[in-house]
């Protein structure tokens, strides 16, 4: 689903230069924080819960220069859903610390100031550690008042909560949901992560065995049977994209994960130098890639993702030349496309991806009409028509992106209305109408917004009541609410002017 949230970032971290060991540790700490997916969407006061806590602003300038805040902090500062502030005797000396509280406070934001302590003592004059404007409330003209408050903080000093507890509570803070929760869950984590090693560690134990006993058959095997090798590779592939979903499941940290992933590639190329670049070594190669390259994007590392989108790109594109009347080498070619335009439209090249999705649309499109009765090409199709709106949206063009989103809207009614049974086709005819919705709303057309989120809201629905347990289903259903319910917000704000 297309999500674009009120604000641009979950918090952000406020703190004094001298505390910056402090603040480097809360950022990589909360931007590591892994959000369970059943928890994803649920309704909190300070709306759905995210997918992920990121990003978190940090401001890395030197606080010690010029005498007043950036306009980049500024502007910061309006666009983060909480405000975390590090506070010390440091920070209660500090004019930029106590600045940034009060602009952010004057915007009726006190209730989302997430105070830390890392030293000093509340209430003791010489080691006062809350700034003037976490001590007292501030007017809506941004004056600090003599009226004072009580803040509740976390306390990361070790006479405290500890840094651990200290971070589960800012967490607590910045998802809306009870301390007690976080912590269950957090220990849940580490129980389901110890499981995980040690399952992993018996796999590696077995495989050790089985090897001392066909290492030499099996390596064998790989120099001289290509299809052998084409199958194993085929099989290590899968096994690898599994062993990343589970790494994600259960919260493995990602820098293990992304150590496995950069171990097993190695491994696989020199798997992959045993045979001759025929064409099936090389279309198997490509796969991998497009596989690695996912798997890059979970793990959040866009440099490799986006190397190895471009080299199975390269090969299939060498394929598809070779073969042009053949459909499985066209049809994954048009893959490699989406693939890079997606890594270009996330780098914000927006030209560049425009038109590696309108060179996999052309593809697409090619092999629709070979076979005018294939649905999952008719669906590719419909995908790759929003995929350009979406671009052109982002690029200001409306005009042009509402006719891309209309022409990919009747392939997916089409095929929604022939097979209302199946589950993808219906999610993917709420997004489409979602993307009408949105645009709308670009567009100042409030009314026409509220009618396409409403139709999407049906879809979802009822996909839900089929399979409560989907998360991801229950996602996109507390995000149209969401967005239902800031159309009826805005309307009654209007009709009270």
């Amino acid at each position: 689903m297309i999500e674009p949230v009120p604000f641009k970032y979950r918090a952000f971290l406020s703190y004094s230069h001298r505390d910056k060991a402090w603040g480097k540790w809360l950022h990589a700490a909360l931007e590591a924080y892994r959000v369970d997916k059943d928890l994803v969407g649920r309704d909190t006061p300070a709306g759905p819960v995210p997918k992920t806590l990121r990003p978190i602003f940090r401001d890395r300038e030197d606080f010690s220069a010029g005498h007043s805040l950036t306009e980049q902090t500024i502007a910061a500062l309006e666009a983060s859903n909480f405000l975390i502030v590090i506070c010390s005797p440091s920070a209660t000396q500090s004019k930029y610390v106590n600045e940034e509280v009060r602009r952010f406070k004057m915007s009726a934001r006190a209730e989302r100031v997430i105070p830390v302590i890392v030293s000093g003592e509340p209430g003791d004059p010489a080691r006062e550690c809350f700034p003037r404007a976490l001590q007292y409330k501030v007017g809506a003209d941004g004056q600090i008042t003599g009226e004072r408050e009580e803040p509740i903080a976390a306390d990361a000093r070790a006479q405290g909560d500890g840094k651990e507890i200290a971070k589960q509570k800012v967490i607590a803070g910045l998802l809306s949901l009870g301390l007690d929760e976080i912590v269950r869950r957090a220990e849940r984590a580490r129980h389901r992560r110890n499981r995980f090693w040690a399952a992993l560690a018996g796999v590696f134990l077995l495989l050790a065995v089985a090897a001392s006993g066909s290492a030499a058959y099996a390596w064998q095997q790989l120099k001289t049977n290509e299809a052998f090798l084409n199958a194993t590779l085929k099989r290590a592939t899968e096994i690898i994209d599994e062993a990343v979903a589970q790494a994600e499941k259960y919260n493995v940290p990602r820098a293990a994960t992304l150590s496995l992933l950069v171990k097993a590639e190695g491994l696989f190329d020199d798997m992959a130098q045993f045979g001759r670049p025929t064409p099936e070594l090389r279309y198997r190669k490509a796969l991998m890639l497009i596989q690695f390259a996912r798997n890059y994007e979970i793990l959040g590392d866009t440099d490799k993702r986006f190397a190895r989108a471009k080299e199975a790109y390269r090969l299939l594109a060498g394929l598809a030349a070779e073969k042009p009347d053949d459909i499985t080498y066209q049809g994954d070619l048009s893959t490699a496309y989406t693939e890079v335009g997606d890594v270009l439209k996330a780098r914000g090249n927006l030209s560049e991806a425009l038109q590696a999705y309108r060179d996999g649309f052309a593809i697409t499109d090619r092999l629709v009409k070979l076979d005018l009765g294939n649905g999952k090409w008719q669906f590719n199709l419909s995908i790759s028509y929003g995929r350009i709106g979406d671009v052109l949206v982002a690029q200001g063009n409306l005009t042009a992106a509402l006719q891309s989103y209309r022409d990919g809207l009747a392939i997916i009614e089409r095929l929604a209305k022939a097979d209302p049974g199946n589950a993808t086709w219906q999610r993917g005819l709420a997004v489409s109408y979602s993307r009408f919705a949105l645009v709308h709303l670009k567009r100042g057309e409030v009314a026409e917004a509220s009618v396409e989120f409403g139709k999407g809201r049906q879809i979802m629905m009822r996909l839900v009541v089929v399979a409560p347990s989907n998360s991801e289903w229950r996602k996109d259903l507390a995000w149209i609410d969401g967005q239902i319910a800031a159309l009826e917000g805005r309307s009654q704000e209007a009709g009270r002017n």
